[in-house]
This record gives structure tokens, sequence and C-alpha cells, in this order.
């Protein structure tokens, strides 16, 4: 049997031929978002601070008989603790639309005075027109 030295293949490779490289949609790494659990009523604030809330969720408490509202959330992690807001409510009046002020009726004009504004101011020019001839005649 000859030896043909470490190069040499006998049997022919098949040869690979190159693919065209397709790009995968890009998958967008979405934040998880904490989910509001809604209202819950509670006497007292107390109730409110030691209520359990699961990871990635948020409740609000109305403490009934005060104008407080408590909202307490917790982050992904069981490890971190609870955070927790307070807020007192304010009763505000409507606030009614106030009318436009009435606009002055010179924006309003009727084409008669109209027409005697423009004549006016046409006579005004002829008499400067006027002016400026005798005034050039007297140098």
């Amino acid at each position: 049997m000859p030896y043909y030295g470490p190069y040499y293949y006998p049997q022919q490779q098949p040869i690979m031929q190159q693919q065209p490289m397709v790009q995968q949609p890009s998958q967008q790494i979405s934040q998880p978002q904490i989910q509001n659990s809604g209202f819950l009523s509670v006497p007292n604030e107390d109730m409110a601070l030691n209520y359990p809330v699961a990871p990635g969720n948020c409740v609000t408490f109305k403490i009934e008989g005060k104008p407080i509202v408590m909202e307490k959330s917790m982050g992904f992690s069981q490890l971190e603790s609870p955070k927790i807001k307070r807020y007192r409510l304010v009763e505000e009046a409507p606030i009614l639309p106030q009318n436009e002020p009435e606009k002055a009726k010179a924006d309003y004009l009727t084409t008669d005075v109209f027409k005697s504004e423009i004549g006016r101011i046409w006579d005004e020019i002829e008499v400067l027109k006027k002016k400026e001839v005798s005034d050039d005649e007297a140098v």
C-alpha cells in the first residue's frame, strides 16, 4: 500500500456551497411593566401598609372617611422592599369656559363705512401729492 503523505485525500470532499445569510428578525426585549390591581377601600393606613402585594403588581388604597389615597407597589424581585406613595385628595371647583371678550366694532366695518374710509385715505394721498408738487415748484 503506497504512502501518500498527510495532505493527500484519496476521496473527494463534497464542496460546500455558500448559503446566503438570512437575517433573523430582531426580537425586541421588552421591559416588564408593573400591573395595576385596581382600588381597594380600607379602614385605615395600617391595613394598606400591611396588605400583601405580589411582585410586579401595584395596588391603590382609598382610606375610608379620609381624603387620602395610598399606592403600594412591588418590583419584580422578591428581595426589593415595597414602594409606598401617599396622596391627599383635594376637591376643586370646576373650571367654566370663559366667554371671549367682544371684539372692537372697528373689526366689523360695514361695506359703506369701509368705502368711505378708503375714499378719505385717497383724498389725503391726493392732498399730499399736490403739496409735494407745489414744494418742488417753489425750489
